[in-house]
C-alpha cells in the first residue's frame, strides 16, 4: 500500500507544487513571480522527497508478497 502511496503522491506533486505558487502570488505571501515560483520548486521537492521515500519503504513489503504468491503457486 506504501507503493501505491508513494506513486500517487509523485503524480500528484507537479500540480499541488503549481496551485500552491499561484495562490502564494494571488494571497500576497509573495511579491514577484519569481518568489512564486520558487514557492512551487520547494513544495514540489518536499512532496517528491515524501513520495520517493513512501515508494522506497514499500519495495520490500510488495517483493515478500510476491515471493509469497510464487512459491504458493508451485
Amino acid at each position: 500500500m506504501k507503493l501505491l502511496f508513494g506513486l500517487f503522491g509523485a503524480a500528484l506533486s507537479m500540480p499541488v507544487a503549481s496551485i500552491a505558487g499561484i495562490c502564494s502570488l494571488e494571497f500576497g505571501y509573495v511579491s514577484s513571480f519569481r518568489q512564486a515560483l520558487g514557492v512551487g520548486v520547494l513544495v514540489g521537492s518536499v512532496l517528491l522527497l515524501v513520495a520517493s521515500t513512501l515508494f522506497l519503504v514499500g519495495i520490500p513489503s510488495t517483493l515478500r508478497r510476491l515471493r509469497t504468491q510464487t512459491n504458493s503457486s508451485n
